[in-house]
């Protein structure tokens, strides 16, 4: 996927983020306190907790110095808490996400996510660099950071050889020819819109492949899957360039 010196260069960058470690605490009078700290997996006081949840009432109060944006989330009803996650890593500071993913199962896929289209945003811009050739050495370095970093999120213990080998097998069944063909048929354009197009769609499927080989223990993702996850990924690039072509 990438040289030996710029691997080492991205593998000590995430090195730092797969060692941190979080601690996310759930408290208050409601009497579902308990219920969702055990969803969560969450301690019981906030002792040493970076992220607090505040259960009281109809609603959750998130603080803690991991929350760049604390505020108030709404309580959701018993058996109906799949969008809680979401909102509870859509509040919190970047630099937690990858030691919370890691000890927190139930917010894994919302941080994964999370951390996903961040990169897939920042490919796209690199996509619009006007010197031809110069966006994809970028692309490369961040799409192996996002996937090095996924990986500390499920729990991977990460050495430079497994990095490289890691990194090697996810390139290997990626497939960049098929899904620019993806993109193409979305975003039947040229210029600075395939060019963005391309560089979210190949970040967002890269990551996604990802998630599912560390979620089913190592498994590489079939050729069927990969297809669905380029569509999908290509449909999310047009709606992005979109975005773009109104500002």
């Amino acid at each position: 996927m990438m040289g030996l010196r710029n691997l080492y260069k991205v593998f000590a960058e995430t090195r730092k983020a797969s060692r941190e470690r979080a601690t996310l605490a759930v408290v208050g009078d409601s009497p579902r306190t308990g219920e969702l700290a055990d969803l969560l997996g969450a301690q019981r006081n906030m002792r040493k907790a970076e992220v607090i949840l505040t259960v009281s009432g109809d609603e959750i109060s998130l603080s803690g110095k991991a929350a760049e944006d604390p505020g108030e989330i709404p309580l959701p009803p018993p058996g109906a808490t799949e969008e809680l996650a979401p909102r509870i890593v859509k509040a919190l500071d970047e630099d937690y996400l990858v030691p919370l993913a890691k000890a927190y199962p139930a917010l894994r896929r919302a941080s994964c996510e999370r951390i996903i289209r961040k990169n897939a945003r920042e490919n796209a811009v690199i996509g619009l660099l006007p010197i031809p050739g110069a966006d994809m050495p970028v692309m490369t370095a961040n799409q192996a950071r996002m996937v090095l970093h996924l990986a500390a999120a499920y729990g991977e213990e990460l050495s430079l050889q497994r990095a490289r080998e890691l990194l090697g097998v996810l390139a290997a069944g990626f497939g960049l020819r098929a899904l620019t063909r993806q993109v193409v048929k979305v975003v039947p354009v040229g210029g600075w819109a395939a060019a963005a197009a391309i560089g979210y769609a190949g970040t967002v499927a890269m990551g996604r492949s990802t998630m599912l080989y560390f979620e089913r223990g190592g498994q590489k993702v079939g050729q069927e899957e990969m297809e669905q996850i380029q569509h999908r990924a290509a449909e999310e690039a047009r709606a992005f360039v979109s975005r773009l072509r109104r500002r």
